[in-house]
């Protein structure tokens, strides 16, 4: 999974798609966890600096990644070849 050419992103958490036009705010937890996907950091990777910084279990945090990064797809804010591939 990789972030998209067109996609800016702010430090301030304002997200920008200059194919679609469409912008979007993400929370601070959400910009730290798309500058972590933008740096092609590995899945286990993020678990575990999610985990040692939040207090969440591992499936709380699974969960949580597999929606977002459902809604960053689903937003064209992400491409994957692989579907089932979060990597």
């Amino acid at each position: 999974m990789k972030i998209t050419d067109e996609i800016r992103i702010s430090d301030n958490g304002f997200v920008f798609n200059s194919k679609t036009g469409d912008s979007f705010n993400i929370n601070p937890t959400g910009l730290e966890l798309t500058k972590l996907i933008a740096l092609d950091s590995d899945f286990d990777d993020i678990k575990e600096i999610f985990l040692e910084k939040y207090d969440l279990d591992d499936l709380t945090f699974e969960n949580d990644f597999y929606e977002f990064c459902a809604l960053l797809k689903h937003n064209q804010i992400t491409v994957q070849e692989d579907p089932l591939d979060f990597k």
